[in-house]
């Protein structure tokens, strides 16, 4: 985890397995956003929102039992703070009902969602934590040395393996290690955590 103040909470509900599984994945790129649960109709979302009262809803409007709305004016009640974001297949034609307006931060077309909603949250988490940088902006910064290195951490090698690998001195490696947890902003088990789940989500870093 980098410089995030604080993680956005988020329930997501979709009624549809495979495009919810899409939408998890994409939501786990996003640094500074935790999905703490995933619901599939409406009584699903309300249980979720309870449960959790998270600071994003992310929802379809067609569920089986309801209108996702249903959802929003759950949480609202519970949390009023929090913000939504609206998924709909006639994106252009929805209208807001007023009572929610203050809490729908966008609504998105399912058909652009992949992209579209990850722009949208990436925005979303840096408004909410003015001090955030995005992880990938970090990791951008890394020189081409400590790429690889940081690459190899996410392989799970130890510093005398990079050392071998790069024929280099572990203790250049150290030093590396060092710069890399400094511009990361984490260090021990936790950068071990960030180069791992990078190098699984995206590969390894073009150089």
């Amino acid at each position: 985890m980098t410089n995030t103040e604080h993680e956005l909470t988020t329930v997501l509900v979709e009624d549809e397995r495979m495009f919810s599984e899409m939408l998890a994945r994409s939501l786990t790129s996003v640094s500074g956003l935790s999905l703490v649960a995933r619901a599939f109709n409406v009584e699903q979302g309300v249980e979720a929102c309870q449960k959790h009262a998270p600071d994003l809803l992310i929802l379809d409007l067609a569920l089986p039992d309801g209108n996702g709305i249903d959802v929003l004016k759950a949480l609202k009640k519970i949390r009023p703070e929090a913000l939504a974001v609206v998924l709909s297949a006639h994106a252009d034609d929805f209208v807001t009902p007023p009572e929610v307006e203050s809490q729908v931060s966008a609504v998105i077309s399912k058909g652009d969602a992949h992209e579209s909603l990850s722009m949208h949250l990436r925005d979303l988490v840096q408004k909410q934590n003015p001090g955030f940088e995005d992880e990938q902006v970090l990791i951008d910064r890394l020189t081409p040395r400590e790429q690889d290195i940081f690459d190899l951490l996410g392989a799970g090698l130890t510093n005398r393996e990079i050392a071998k690998r790069l024929s280099r001195s572990a203790a250049t490696v150290a030093t590396h290690r060092k710069m890399i947890a400094v511009k990361l902003r984490c260090s021990g088990a936790a950068l071990m955590s960030v180069a791992a789940r990078y190098r699984t989500q995206h590969g390894k870093i073009p150089s």
